[in-house]
């Protein structure tokens, strides 16, 4: 008989390059995150070993010499022990003399240390208040569309072996975008941390030829504004000597304060009107304010849409992953446009996206058949969904949650436990929504 699991211990959790978000608890559709983590850990250097210890130890090196000839045996053994993570506040808070380094753990979509999301996931469940040992919650992974049938078995034995699941599902996130944002077609655009992913979404499944990725993503923008930062004299000037150690955090903090936007008017139409020119927004770092120019906040996130040589604009991408489909569905796409990831939260990105697509892409002849419309269309969150106002580049999350309450207690979605001990990990790839 089939275990029924109650809504208020369903788990999400949504796996991302930059930002980790996860919830307990899906009864009320309307809640937010309650868990955000940055996806790096911090490995601790090995029994608290600090640099002031370093002039100590030269003095006991021709002893070490000799105890290693007769101790290579435990030294092998004690290299293999896991070592000590920490991630979160507590890895900003940690002294940086006890940090031997820092990794990011999911980078362009792809997991690049599983011990460490091993040990980053049993972070997040006790962030969320689950005793591992005794762990009746069901978990619902949301991960990259770029994952393959090796990294979902890899995820499939952390979930059952190392966080003591009772059943999980696997879902990948542009279809959680979509389903998010009501539809069951379109085309996501993912503009990450590190890259962006453009993605077609047909009749509720993935089409895995149209997973297009760009390595020009919410850094670049960030390197961009450091770069206009660095050749304006009046900026420049009020940072003074402190430009260079602070330049990154200064442009990174700015980034996200809200102040960078597209301009869709030409700016000889701003500049033709009394003191535009040299408009300015306040911005306070360091409980000191700044005067930005306008037009530097305005050039800054261009390089989404127009990253010049480094790759290819995104609307060739979007193109590309648009002609995967067959031409009957090619409108569909264009007309369920799904805007997500944290790099798209600058204002007027879906306006200047449209843009490009209008005056590059649509005039292509071969993109649509002859009977079909040429209009782009942008999907958002429902506006019945009154919590996630303003919230359409989490609609990936949204769709999870949703997806969840689905999923969660359906046979034919779910692994068990159960089916894990009899088939393996490979059991993940015969069950999927």
């Amino acid at each position: 008989m089939a275990v029924i699991h109650r809504e208020e211990n369903f788990v999400v959790i949504e796996l991302g390059g930059y930002m980790t978000k996860a919830v307990r608890d899906t009864t009320d559709i309307n809640k937010l995150p309650t868990v955000q983590v940055r996806t790096r850990a911090g490995i601790l250097k090995a029994d608290g070993e600090k640099p002031d210890d370093a002039e100590s130890k030269k003095t006991e090196a021709v002893e070490d010499e000799i105890a290693k000839k007769t101790t290579e045996d435990g030294a092998a053994e004690a290299e293999t022990q896991e070592p000590s993570y920490v991630f979160g506040s507590a890895l900003e808070a940690e002294d940086a003399s006890t940090v031997d380094s820092i990794v990011d753990i999911i980078k362009d979509g792809h997991v690049r240390d599983w011990d460490a999301l091993s040990a980053f996931l049993r972070y997040i469940l006790k962030e969320l208040q689950i005793r591992i040992s005794e762990n009746i919650c069901p978990i619902l992974f949301s991960v990259p569309p770029t994952w393959s049938k090796t990294d979902y078995e890899c995820l499939a034995q952390i979930a059952f072996e190392h966080l003591n699941a009772p059943c999980v599902v696997v879902v990948e996130q542009p279809l959680m975008a979509v389903f998010g944002n009501g539809c069951v077609n379109g085309l996501v655009v993912d503009f990450g941390h590190s890259s962006t992913t453009v993605t077609a979404v047909v009749d509720s499944s993935v089409i895995a030829s149209s997973v297009m990725q760009s390595p020009v993503a919410g850094m670049a923008v960030t390197q961009r504004l450091r770069e206009l930062l660095a050749s304006d004299r009046s900026v420049a000037e009020q940072l003074g000597d402190s430009a260079d150690s602070e330049s990154e955090d200064f442009a990174c903090t700015l980034k996200e304060s809200g102040l960078c936007s597209f301009e869709l008017a030409p700016a000889a139409a701003d500049e033709s009107e009394p003191g535009k020119e040299g408009a300015s927004e306040s911005f306070e770092f360091g409980s000191i304010k700044y005067m930005i120019p306008k037009k530097l906040l305005r050039q800054a996130p261009e390089v989404l849409i127009h990253p010049g040589a480094v790759s290819a604009p995104v609307g060739s991408l979007m193109k590309q992953a648009v002609l995967s489909c067959e031409v009957d569905r090619r409108a569909l796409l264009w007309e369920s446009i799904h805007v997500v990831g944290g790099s798209s939260r600058f204002a007027g990105i879906k306006e200047a996206l449209q843009l490009e697509l209008e005056t590059t892409v649509l005039p292509t002849s071969n993109i649509f058949a002859n009977s079909q419309s040429r209009e782009i269309k942008f999907g958002s969150i429902p506006d019945y969904f009154i919590g996630w106002r303003n919230c359409d580049h989490w609609a990936a999350f949204l769709g999870a949650c949703i997806m969840a309450k689905v999923a969660m207690n359906d046979a034919r979605h779910n692994v068990t436990r159960a089916e894990y001990n009899d088939s393996g990990p490979s059991i993940i790839h015969t069950k999927s929504y």
